[in-house]
């Protein structure tokens, strides 16, 4: 399986693709499928790697802890 990036990218350039006014009904049909099912599953894996960072933000000690704390990831200090 590619990886997440490699998907993304992929379906970046579907979008583009079904841009052309000069592609044919039945390929923009095909392409808008195919980038469907990838931005479905894109999805899906954000939601699952979502659903970790909330696990792993949660605290124990915390009297609230049924409640996932969730926070924005920070990219620029990485």
């Amino acid at each position: 399986m590619k990886s997440f990036e490699e998907r993304l990218e992929k379906l970046e350039q579907l979008a583009e693709q079904i841009k052309d006014p000069k592609l044919p009904l039945e390929k923009a049909v095909s392409v808008f499928e195919e980038g469907i099912k990838l931005s479905r599953s894109l999805k899906k894996e954000l939601e699952s790697i979502q659903g970790k960072v909330e696990i792993l933000l949660n605290d124990p000690d915390d009297e609230d802890a049924e409640t996932p704390k969730t926070a924005d990831f920070d990219t620029e200090n990485q």
